[in-house]
């Protein structure tokens, strides 16, 4: 039965077969068990032992509180403990076992993100590094089945582990009086989140194998980050966007109708929910809507994360999206953004702040996925009108189409018209908010930055330096980080050095209360124009030496 099992499993995706035969043996499979059994009996002697115990008569007279103990009354959220006919403590059980639910639900969940990341990551890195990875390329397997193989294969062993903890989970939901749909509604939800984690977990193993084996760690550091960001409060802004990246969002749901409690640990996580809003659409209020809310979310992220895998995966040197779908890819996100950036009563302040942070996220993704290598900038600017075919005579006659289509071209005037279709779908944010002058040409210095970043990532990356990558990832980050980190140590407020402050960072992160003159706005947007003029001078200079053929530079010298 097995055997006949595994010979079908061949038959449907080969790389799948690999990964199971390679990975489901015996003793793995015991210690994925253990592991989780173990946990989980952990978990059930921790809480068991925070029961609370009646001393015996005459010791304490004194009234005990606990928040396993029955309520005081029905108007009180006091939980008192009260004994029962033997003498012991009437324990509200809905309540213990709604606590085991929550901590199983999120330590679950984070230990399938962040080690599903780093065993993804971590293994394409030994298969590049071993040289295994080309020879997958070659074989007749498409992009699809790999893709598929490794997201179901490589992590299997957690799945086995997930499952072992179903039993215990579902239980414990029920008997906290949690119905079964919504804990159905809950898995769905982890699938969903998983998909779309473990998509970004293979396309930035397969793009960034320059980082070697600090890969796997960054890419489990950052999940975690990501995962710890889906758990605050919700703020209704556009930073709620968070929280629909992993199931924790459903987890909200289940609890808002069970944690009544203002007291209670985990009120948090349901406070303000009824409150949420996606284009002034209540969706707080029913887990269907949530549930198709993250489904939205997480799905749009998974497609867009396998179409970079299916353009990367069979030739190394392309960039991860092509300019068409990235201007589709803004359009798709933008969108979505925007729906969270429109609540009924934002935290004063919060709103842009959120927005700008969230845009800027986005286009150092697309700044990395656009951005050519410096081979085929060379062989755009030398062989561009031979490659581009005969029925687009227009292109050759206008190059600026073939800056905004062109596989190979600069990205600078894509990241250029993804930001102003950026500024067309956000307008309805600027009108419904009312955001002050001083907060739009705050808007408007941000995406000048962008397009400097762009700029400077593109002329290292054009450069004949080792790990171009490295070099361009660091000097976009100091230019984001050491300037506000440098006019902090100088005292140079916001408030005392405007300028500074607009010119060369996005003040509405550290600021919400600079105020900056007329003459202050102009002289700063004038000195970001310069900057960006002076660099694409040179990235077109740098562009028209390399195409220039070797034995044309031969003769003039």
């Amino acid at each position: 039965m097995t055997l006949h099992l595994l010979d079908k499993i061949g038959n449907w995706n080969p790389q799948l077969f690999r990964e199971i035969k390679g990975r489901l043996n015996t003793g793995n499979m015991a210690i994925a068990s253990a592991l989780s059994l173990s946990g989980q009996l952990l978990l059930l002697m921790y809480f068991s032992a925070q029961i609370p115990v009646p001393p015996a008569n005459g010791e304490y007279t004194n009234p005990i509180y606990h928040r396993f103990c029955t309520l005081d009354n029905a108007n009180s959220y006091e939980t008192k403990c009260v004994r029962d006919a033997l003498g012991n403590f009437a324990i509200n059980w809905p309540q213990w076992w709604l606590e085991i639910f929550i901590w199983l639900s999120i330590l679950s969940v984070l230990a399938l993100l962040v080690a599903g990341t780093y065993m993804l990551v971590s293994d394409l890195d030994k298969e590049e590094r071993r040289g295994t990875l080309n020879f997958i390329r070659l074989s007749p397997q498409s992009a699809k089945t790999i893709f598929l193989g490794k997201i179901l294969g490589v992590p299997i062993l957690l799945y086995l582990a997930a499952i072992l903890t179903v039993p215990l989970h579902l239980y414990a939901g029920l008997a906290a009086q949690i119905p079964v749909n919504e804990i159905l509604c809950f898995y769905t939800a982890v699938a969903a989140s998983c998909a779309l984690f473990y998509s970004a977990a293979m396309l930035f193993g397969l793009t960034t194998s320059w980082l070697g084996g600090f890969q796997p760690w960054l890419a489990s550091a950052t999940v975690f980050v990501v995962f710890g960001m889906s758990v605050i409060q919700l703020t209704r802004t556009a930073w709620d966007l968070l929280t629909f990246l992993s199931p924790i969002s459903i987890l909200r749901y289940l609890l808002f109708g069970v944690v009544f409690n203002p007291n209670h640990a985990f009120h948090w996580l349901v406070a303000s929910l009824d409150n949420l809003q996606w284009f002034y659409s209540p969706v707080g209020t029913n887990i269907a809507s949530g549930l198709a809310l993250s489904l939205l979310v997480c799905g749009t992220g998974t497609y867009w994360m396998w179409q970079g895998w299916q353009r990367r995966f069979p030739n190394p040197s392309a960039t991860v999206l092509s300019k068409r779908q990235s201007y589709l890819l803004v359009i798709c996100c933008q969108t979505i953004i925007l729906g969270f950036a429109l609540p009924s009563n934002p935290i004063a302040g919060s709103s842009l702040a959120a927005l700008l942070l969230l845009n800027l996220l986005m286009f150092l993704a697309l700044i990395a996925a656009l951005t050519s290598d410096r081979q085929s900038l060379y062989d755009w600017a030398r062989y561009r009108q031979q490659i581009v075919p005969s029925s687009q005579k227009l292109w050759r006659r206008y190059p600026l189409l073939d800056l905004i289509w062109s596989e190979k071209s600069p990205a600078v005037v894509a990241i250029a018209i993804n930001l102003l279709s950026s500024v067309i779908i956000l307008t309805p944010f600027t009108l419904f908010q009312k955001i002050e002058a001083k907060e739009f040409w705050d808007v408007i210095c941000s995406l000048n930055l962008i397009l400097i970043y762009a700029v400077i990532t593109q002329l290292f990356l054009l450069t004949k330096t080792r790990n171009p990558e490295i070099w361009a990832a660091g000097t976009v980050g100091s230019a984001i980080l050491l300037p506000p980190l440098i006019l902090s140590m100088l005292l140079l407020t916001p408030e005392k050095a405007p300028i500074f402050w607009l010119s060369s960072t996005f003040v509405s992160f550290w600021s919400s209360s600079f105020t900056a003159s007329g003459n202050t706005i102009l002289f700063s947007i004038l000195s970001q124009w310069t900057v960006l003029v002076l660099l694409n001078f040179k990235l077109r200079s740098q562009l028209r030496l390399a195409g220039q053929s070797a034995s044309k530079a031969l003769l003039k010298a």
